[in-house]
């Protein structure tokens, strides 16, 4: 009966308001994409919900110098290849400059058949697999560091605690579904704390100092790519105490929504890539995933998603 009067609530508070439509081409590997992100969900400021088709969060966008707050859904509607998006009243004023962002966070402007062809048979089991964007990339990279050898549910655990700990409450005024509980923190949240701060959550000092140093570097790294390219991005990136190529090429895949990434070193990609009778190398992985380029962070997705239905 609890569970049925938050749902409700849920969805009484999405209803009050008419989506605006976001059109997408089919195919569109809906639950694949929607499975991603539940695995990966952090209490508090997200739920999916796969059977429905929707996505909830709560979300923060600074535009011109000011903050808005407030959260958002996105209700999938397969039959018409679109996606309803409905933004709460906080965030209104940044509704235009808030599109983009949302097309990118979804994949809606990926081109199913352009990816395919280049990818070939690897992406036959799952046509139209998009990349999973994301909304806020200091929370993204923060999530990126947390999940830095550990397991993702693991790494979801560490997240969600860093979001109760250090998150800022939604306001009675937002009005928001009583699943969406907190803001992520923004990156001047981080960068004054002391490495015990972070530690005390059950992530390990070396981790925690890299959170701190990734914070107070946020204002330079937001926006590398745009000064010096995906080059410098990745440079800049591994700057960062504690962050190295695989980590960077993460941050850069689904934070910056980079169709060609590739993170050396995977042990999943080097296994699917590989046949049980000879392994390949670092080099000769290279040389396949060179040719997914330009499109190998869908290929990353792929093999990933071949690796997690294999068990």
């Amino acid at each position: 009966m609890a569970r049925w009067r938050v749902y409700r609530r849920n969805i009484l508070a999405i209803a009050e308001q008419a989506p605006r439509w976001l059109g997408y081409r089919s195919p569109y590997a809906l639950d694949s994409l929607l499975s991603f992100l539940q695995a990966r969900a952090v209490e508090g400021i997200e739920q999916i919900d796969v059977g429905r088709a929707c996505i909830i969060r709560s979300l923060r966008w600074l535009h011109d110098g000011q903050t808005h707050s407030g959260w958002l859904s996105a209700q999938f509607d397969p039959a018409m290849s679109r996606v309803g998006l409905c933004i709460s009243p906080g965030l209104s004023p940044v509704a235009e400059d808030l599109m983009p962002a949302l097309r990118r966070w979804l994949d809606l402007d990926m081109d199913p058949h352009q990816v395919g062809a280049v990818l070939g048979n690897i992406a036959d089991a799952e046509p139209g697999l998009r990349l999973p964007g994301s909304l806020d990339r200091f929370e993204l990279a923060v999530r990126a560091v947390l999940g830095q050898q550990v397991t993702v549910a693991a790494a979801r655990t560490l997240a969600s605690r860093f979001v109760r700990r250090f998150g800022t409450p939604l306001s009675a005024a937002e009005s928001a579904p009583a699943a969406l509980q907190f803001h992520f923190p923004h990156a001047a949240d981080i960068a004054g704390l002391d490495v015990a701060d972070i530690a005390a959550l059950g992530i390990i000092r070396q981790r925690a100092n890299s959170l701190i140093a990734l914070a107070r570097q946020w204002s330079d790294l937001a926006f590398a790519h745009q000064q010096g390219g995906i080059d410098d991005a990745l440079q800049q990136l591994q700057s960062v105490p504690g962050i190295g190529p695989w980590t960077a090429h993460y941050m850069l895949m689904r934070g910056w929504s980079w169709a060609d990434a590739f993170p050396p070193g995977d042990v999943v990609l080097k296994k699917q890539l590989s046949s049980a009778q000879a392994p390949l190398s670092p080099k000769q992985i290279q040389a396949v995933a060179s040719t997914y380029a330009p499109y190998r962070s869908y290929a990353v997705l792929q093999l990933w998603r071949r690796a997690a239905l294999a068990g």
